[in-house]
């Protein structure tokens, strides 16, 4: 949805492989998120990383995080923040607010922002020279204190002042002051050596990673070359890559793998004896650590590999890989190569126009339709335990009221208040389920977020209520076919359902309609919200024995008409039913012919089709029309409301 438009299927694979592997989320790829409410799930430093890996997916340009490490133990924190840094590496800039980090953690941030009371600058610079610009100030740090934590104690003047330029009463202003006089002036050369000793506890730290580097490199060489001193032909090395990544890498960027590698043994004559075409340990070691270290190597590499890749788009512009870059290239803010692995990595093109850089041409309407409904389907499915609950409670509602209407009351089938009770049950049970689907506490906040990233509103409107349109028929099929066997009307079934059909349109648009305008801190008001107007709308303003009164003027015509669903419900099976069955009017009781007399003349009051006298087709526009402007209204709620958290 964020990636630009034209991105392929196996590239956006690529990046979400990526990310999962950066944010050592590998073995929980397949797991559900969970919650708190249902519990399971990842825990609560894995749903962190899964929050930032959902920023990083979309190959952001700049990152902004707040608090990313709050909730987590140290070693989560650090876990996390290292990933950061190798995102960071790799030409993303990243910034984020952080409180209370371990120095370990702070070692690994480039610059950092002090910031004290006000939010005024104490601080920003290197964060190896924050702690010797303080210590040029004369604030002195106790043996074995964390220096992050120092630090804020200096901000916030809960230290000893004994040598320092400022007491303890001047602080924290005076600390905004010099900064303000002599920060700006600050030599970062001197203030990167004012924090050697950081600076060298960042070395060691890197050192150990490549030495674990190291480890896991041999780890997977030996499973295909046990002494680890053969050249491996390509299949060897092949099965080398994949036990170091779980990936199996195409063939043609293995081969420019192995062309890279070479180039870089020849310059550096890292071997002794180098087979062209063949692969060393300490040859595929160093070229991977020349990389992550950068320098004259890394620049020749990839000036030979960009020639290779300038020669081979000049020889095969047919090529179908090919043509999905240029494309990614020239409509996206950012254009992504395969590394060496076949995986994406950002390489900004530096002729481009600064502004084009920084913007990107999404996915369109019909894209981001189908990605939608697609993954709205995997939701559908996954609630499906929720589903069949709710159909248990349709279809007890359907018993109960039908069992009531023939057994207890004796009702006959054609009655219009049987009619009007069991519209209003099924619309009450349909507009309550249909809260969740604009509505739910979990999926909001998604939304807000999706939309605040270009998601286009309308196709996320239409691709959520396409597929709760299923939900609505299944519900009211359910509802409907029971009453329909326990009351046993005299009556076709395909006849009969088209109105609690279109009824449940109708209550499924008030469901959306409430969930989209009702305010989010009131969401848990929805069902509550939803019960009164089925009732009021429904059952009061659709009275059959009221119906004189409500279309006697013009005026309420029109408000009934379209706010009572049972105004065109109810009429259009009462006529369909004295159309097809002769009801035998000569042996109602007085109470029937009195009801039936009256919804007879009471619903031709209003205003029908020409030609349309048993209301029939004018019920189905009615409703249709109804449902349909409930729906627009809901999307402009949905647009228009919690505009700040979509902005």
């Amino acid at each position: 949805l964020r990636n630009p438009r034209g991105t392929s299927l196996k590239r956006l694979s690529r990046i979400t492989d990526d990310v999962i592997q950066v944010l050592q989320l590998v073995s929980q790829q397949n797991l559900r998120v969970g919650n708190r409410t249902t519990g399971g799930g990842l825990s609560g430093g894995q749903r962190k990383r899964v929050n930032v890996g959902l920023e990083l997916a979309a190959c952001p340009t700049l990152l902004f995080l707040d608090e990313p490490t709050s909730g987590l133990d140290a070693t989560g924190s650090l876990m996390l923040v290292k990933q950061l840094s190798k995102m960071a590496e790799l030409g993303m800039t990243i910034i984020m607010v952080i409180h209370q980090p371990r120095y370990s953690l702070f070692t690994h941030i480039d610059d950092v922002l002090l910031l004290g009371k006000g939010g005024r600058t104490a601080y920003i610079g290197p964060t190896t020279g924050a702690k010797g610009y303080f210590q040029e100030l004369g604030f002195s740090m106790p043996p074995n204190e964390n220096p992050a934590d120092w630090m804020m104690d200096v901000m916030s003047g809960q230290i000893d002042c004994e040598n320092a330029k400022i007491s303890r009463e001047e602080l924290p202003d005076r600390l905004f002051k010099e900064w303000e006089e002599h920060g700006s002036k600050l030599d970062f050369a001197q203030a990167g050596r004012m924090g050697s000793v950081a600076t060298n506890q960042a070395k060691h730290l890197k050192h150990e990673e490549e030495e674990l580097f190291k480890m896991h490199l041999k780890d997977a060489w030996k499973l295909v070359d046990r002494p680890t001193t053969k050249a491996l032909e390509p299949a060897e090395f092949e099965q080398v890559l994949i036990n170091c990544a779980n990936l199996e890498p195409d063939q043609r960027v293995l081969q420019q793998l192995i062309e890279r590698i070479d180039t870089a043994a020849k310059i550096n004559k890292i071997c002794a004896e180098h087979m062209e075409g063949h692969v060393q340990h300490k040859e595929f070691e160093q070229y991977l650590l020349a990389i992550a270290r950068g320098g004259v190597l890394l620049a020749a590499m990839e000036s030979i590999t960009a020639r290779v890749e300038e020669d081979r788009s000049e020889s095969d512009e047919d090529d179908e890989d090919e043509d999905e870059t240029r494309s990614y290239r020239s409509e996206g803010s950012e254009s992504f190569d395969e590394d060496d692995t076949g995986h994406a990595r950002r390489a900004l093109t530096p002729k481009q126009d600064i502004r084009k850089e920084l913007s990107r041409t999404l996915p369109g309407f019909c894209a981001q339709f189908h990605l939608i409904l697609k993954r709205r389907s995997v939701q559908w499915w996954r609630r499906m335990a929720i589903r069949i609950m709710f159909f248990v409670v349709v279809e007890f509602a359907a018993a109960f009221l039908g069992v009531m209407d023939r057994y207890i009351f004796q009702n006959s089938a054609w009655l219009p208040t049987g009619f009007m009770n069991a519209q209003i049950s099924v619309a009450l049970l349909v507009s309550v389920y249909s809260l969740a689907t604009f509505g739910s506490p979990d999926e909001l906040p998604v939304f807000w977020r999706e939309s605040s990233h270009g998601l286009n509103r309308l196709a996320f409107f239409l691709a959520q209520s396409l597929l709760d349109l299923l939900d609505m028929f299944i519900f009211c099929m359910g509802f409907t076919m029971l009453y329909y066997v326990v009351t046993a009307p005299d009556l076709n079934f395909r006849i009969y359902v088209i109105p609690f059909i279109l009824v449940c349109y109708v209550a499924s648009g008030w469901g959306y309609f409430v969930s989209c305008w009702l305010p989010f801190e009131h969401v848990p008001l929805g069902p509550f919200v939803s019960t009164l107007l089925c009732f009021v709308f429904g059952g009061i303003l659709g009275l059959p024995n009221e119906m004189s009164t409500y279309l006697a003027t013009p005026l309420c015509e029109i408000v009934v008409g379209i706010l009572a669903f049972t105004r065109w419900g109810v009429p259009m099976n009462f006529f369909q039913y004295l159309k097809e069955t002769d009801v035998g009017a000569a042996y109602m009781s007085t109470f029937e012919r009195f009801l039936y007399n009256s919804a007879l003349q009471d619903y031709r009051l209003g205003w029908h089709l020409p030609g349309d006298d048993d209301y029939f087709w004018t019920g189905v526009l009615s409703l249709t029309t109804v449902g349909t402007v409930l729906r627009i209204l809901a999307f402009v709620g949905l647009c228009n409301t919690n505009r700040e958290k979509q902005a």
